[in-house]
């Protein structure tokens, strides 16, 4: 059989019902998916036989972020970790630790002057948080929809299946942050692994 028809035929056998339920309009997160985003999913998922024809999907090669478990968010990490693994996400580095004010500092330095600065602080130094350098096709754009909107009564209201409606409490305390640009994800992940660290680091991953 010609290897454009087997291909031809997988696509519709395995992506057919795939791509149907992502398109169903209801008012689940993945209804909200645009066609670009199902052909990241179908780019993520499809087999190593078929990477020859990846191509055909325009597929672009994985791209790097960072996501931080905040200390309200630690109690379902568990949960959100499974959920980052479910949605194509590889750890490449994960680490668990109690940040310093200067990492706050450092990580928030646009926001130093804000009056609510002290606060966050506080907040985020108060117990343990988790950051992951996760790898994905499209990783910085997905994942912060994937999280949802800053405010978790928004995120609620337009996406409900997104983590910062299941387990945010308020604009501050919204169980997660994710990177917005290839920079950020750079610098964050600089302030919580040092290189040398990095190198030698027992990473976890979930390919």
């Amino acid at each position: 059989m010609p290897e454009y028809l087997k291909l031809s035929i997988f696509l519709i056998l395995f992506y057919g019902p795939f791509i149907f339920f992502l398109l169903i309009p209801n008012n689940s997160f993945f209804a909200h998916l645009s066609i670009k985003q199902v052909q990241y999913e179908i780019c993520s998922r499809l087999p190593v036989g078929f990477a020859q024809h990846k191509n055909i999907f325009d597929c672009k090669p994985p791209s790097m972020t960072v996501a931080i478990i905040k200390p309200d968010g630690m109690p379902h990490q568990h949960d959100i970790v499974s959920q980052l693994q479910e949605h194509g996400f590889s750890i490449k580095y994960d680490k668990t630790l109690n940040a310093t004010t200067d990492q706050i500092k450092e990580w928030y330095f646009d926001k130093l002057d804000a009056s609510y600065y002290p606060e966050l602080e506080r907040y985020l130094t108060r117990s343990e948080i988790r950051v992951m350098q996760l790898w994905r096709i499209e990783a910085i754009p997905y994942l912060r929809q994937f999280i949802g909107p800053t405010n978790p009564h928004t995120a609620r209201q337009l996406y409900p299946k997104s983590i910062r409606a299941l387990y945010g409490t308020n604009v501050q305390e919204n169980a997660i942050h994710a990177s917005d640009s290839e920079e950020s994800a750079e610098r964050e992940f600089n302030i919580f692994f040092q290189q040398q660290e990095a190198a030698v680091l027992n990473t976890r991953r979930f390919d």
